[in-house]
Parts: C-alpha cells; structure tokens; sequence
C-alpha cells in the first residue's frame, strides 16, 4: 500500500479536524492533499504523540488527528505509554509503517526488526490499536476512528516512497517558513474553537502584574 494513495481516500474525513504531522515526507503528501492551516507540522522526531495527545486534553470535545511513522513513534515510546493512561476519546493516531528512516538514508526502523506497534500499544493501555495494509482496511480503520470512542491506534504498513515517486511530488504541498506556520495553526484553533489560546508577550505581561 503506497501511503500518499491510502491518504487520498481519507483526506475527505478530516475536513475541520486539527492535524499533529510528524516531519518527513508525510507532511508533504498531507500538505499536498490538504493545503490549509488545520496542520501543526511538528520539526522534532518523535514528538508527534505527545504534541497529539496534549492538543486532543486541550479540545476534548472535537476530534485530533496524529500522522505518525514507526521511526518517529518509537524514538518517544513515552507518548504511547502516556497515551495509554490518558485515553483520549478523540485521539487517531495513525502510524504509517514502512520500516526505514527514510528522509534519512533508508536507515532500518525498528519494526524491521521484532518490534511490534500493535502489541506496544495494546500493553501501554490503547484498547482500540489495528493493523491494515490494505488502502480498504485502512479507510474502514480511519472511518471506525471517526465513529467511535477511542483511543484510536492504527497501524499502516506501506511502501517506501523511494524513486517511484512522480517528478510532481510535493509540489503542491503548502510553503510557510515555521513561525508562520505554528502562528497559523494557532489562529485556526482560536477560530475552531471561539476562544483565545495565545497570548502576545504584552498580554503575558500585564498577567503577571
């Protein structure tokens, strides 16, 4: 299953749902499909579960969506373990699988190995943790997620991007420098929401008078 072709199926699903997107080549398929402020793209590896998981604490009542990769995912187990105590209702955390670090070399992942996602999850807590490979079990997976009570944890195996990708990939993917794009997203929940999350450094000031 090629992960920007199982995206494809699900982006309509989304719709308003704020998004954690780990770095990689995941944020450039997502930004491609979805070119609009719902995404927080996340520059530091490994941090998607926990960024996902205090944002899904903080809206409670809208669901939050987590892209994820296994090398991402198992350089911060904590986020699951956390996760796994927690159990946000609204949380999807979809982790796609495709053994490699490959922004970085191709470098083996864990679950190259006998490293198991599924039973990771399971063991911290997550009671609702599939596995698809399919691009049908994964939009039935993510439609379930929609649907129901989670914790969801799902588990896509797919193949590398590697040199089939089309001489267009990513183009069409959104082109904010960082700063823009946090202050976007921001703005974005403030609207989603109807409340004010960020205060300028003049508010903190007076706050702290």
């Amino acid at each position: 299953m090629k992960r920007f072709d199982a995206l494809k199926k699900v982006v309509h699903l989304f719709n308003e749902t704020p998004c954690c997107v780990t770095v990689g080549a995941v944020w450039v398929e997502w930004d491609t499909l979805r070119p609009a402020d719902q995404s927080f793209h996340l520059k530091t590896l490994g941090s998607g579960s926990s960024v996902g998981l205090g944002m899904a604490m903080a809206i409670p009542n809208r669901k939050v969506g987590i892209l994820d990769g296994d090398g991402a995912v198992t350089m911060n187990i904590n986020g699951l373990v956390t996760t796994g105590r927690v159990r946000p209702k609204n949380l999807i955390h979809m982790v796609f699988d495709n053994k490699i670090y490959e922004s970085s070399g191709s470098i083996p992942t864990a679950t190259a190995y006998n490293v198991d996602l599924i039973k990771v999850a399971l063991g911290v807590g997550i009671k609702s943790a599939r596995r698809v490979n399919t691009i049908e079990s994964f939009v039935d997976a993510v439609e379930n997620a929609f649907k129901t009570d989670g914790p969801h944890f799902i588990l896509a195996e797919v193949e590398p991007v590697g040199a089939g990708a089309p001489a267009t990939y990513g183009a069409n993917a959104k082109r904010v420098d960082d700063v823009e794009g946090k202050y976007r997203f921001m703005r974005y929940l403030e609207t989603l929401e109807g409340r004010k999350i960020y205060e300028d450094a003049i508010d903190v000031k007076q706050s702290l008078r």
